[in-house]
C-alpha cells in the first residue's frame, strides 16, 4: 500500500528491472501508467513508522509492516505498508542491498549505470527501441555534440536490420561506437596523471596543449562541473 494520508491508503506494485539497477512502480495518474527511479536516486530504506508520513498516517499495529523509501535531494519519500512482516523484510533487505551495490559501483561501472540510464531516458515511448530522433536525444543526454549528418550516418552503420530504428545487439554496437574509442584512451594516458579519471588540473593540461586554449584551474572545473555524471568524480 502506498499511503497520502489516513485516507488515502493505495494498493501500488513495485517491481525491479531487468538491469537490476531501475525501480518500476505503478502509477494510476493519467499519462504515468508506468514509472521508473533508478535505485542510485534512493538515499535510504528506513524500517517501521519512521518517516512523518507514516507516523500521522498509519496505524500503530502497522508498524512492523511499515517501510519508507527515502531520495536524495528534495524528491518526497515513498510510504509504504506490505501485506505482512516477512514482505516488508524482505524489501527493506534486498533494496538496502542494491542501493549498497549501487554505491559501491567502481568508476567504469558508475559510467556505464550512467549511460544506461540516459538511453532508457531517450527511449521516449518505452518500446526498448531507439528511433533516430531519440538517438539523438540520447547523444545530447551524453553531453555529445555531433551534426544531424553524422548522427544519421551513426545511425544507419547501427541499424543492421534495416528496420529504421535500433534495438537489442543494435543499441550495444551504438554503445561501443560511443565509449570504445582509441583516440580519448590515448589521451587519458598522456594526461591522466589519477588512476580511472582526469582532475581539473590535468584537465587544464590537455585543454593548452592539444586544443590550444588558454585556459584556467577554473575553466576545467566549470567543465567537469557541466558534464561530469558521477558527483563522487566530481569532488576529486
Amino acid at each position: 500500500l502506498k499511503v497520502l494520508s489516513p485516507s488515502w491508503k493505495k494498493t501500488r506494485f513495485l517491481r525491479l528491472q531487468d538491469d537490476c539497477k531501475t525501480m518500476w512502480r505503478e502509477s494510476k495518474k493519467t499519462f504515468k501508467s508506468c514509472q521508473t527511479f533508478p535505485v542510485a536516486d534512493i538515499q535510504e530504506v528506513r524500517m517501521g513508522r519512521q518517516s512523518e508520513g507514516l507516523k500521522k498516517n498509519a496505524e500503530e499495529q502497522a508498524e512492523s509492516r511499515c517501510f519508507s523509501i527515502v531520495f536524495k535531494g528534495r524528491r518526497k519519500n515513498l510510504d509504504l505498508i506490505a501485506s505482512s512482516e516477512e514482505e516488508s523484510k524482505q524489501w527493506i533487505k534486498s533494496l538496502q542491498k542494491l542501493v549498497s551495490n549501487v554505491n559501491n559501483m567502481n568508476r567504469k561501472q558508475t559510467t556505464e549505470h550512467w549511460i544506461f540510464s540516459c538511453l532508457r531516458k531517450a527511449d521516449k515511448n518505452k518500446d526498448d527501441k531507439l528511433s533516430p530522433s531519440e538517438v539523438k536525444s540520447f547523444l545530447r543526454l551524453i553531453n555529445i555534440e555531433m551534426d544531424d549528418d553524422y548522427a544519421d550516418m551513426l545511425f544507419k552503420k547501427c541499424d543492421k536490420s534495416h528496420s529504421g530504428y535500433l534495438d537489442g545487439e543494435e543499441v550495444a554496437h551504438l554503445y561501443d561506437l560511443l565509449t570504445n574509442r582509441e583516440e580519448i584512451d590515448v589521451i587519458y594516458g598522456e594526461y591522466a596523471k589519477t588512476t580511472g579519471f582526469m582532475s581539473a588540473d590535468n584537465l587544464v593540461g590537455f585543454l593548452m596543449k592539444e586544443q590550444r586554449e588558454k585556459a584556467t584551474l577554473a575553466d576545467a572545473q566549470k567543465i567537469i562541473e557541466k558534464y561530469e555524471p558521477d558527483e563522487q568524480a566530481k569532488e576529486k
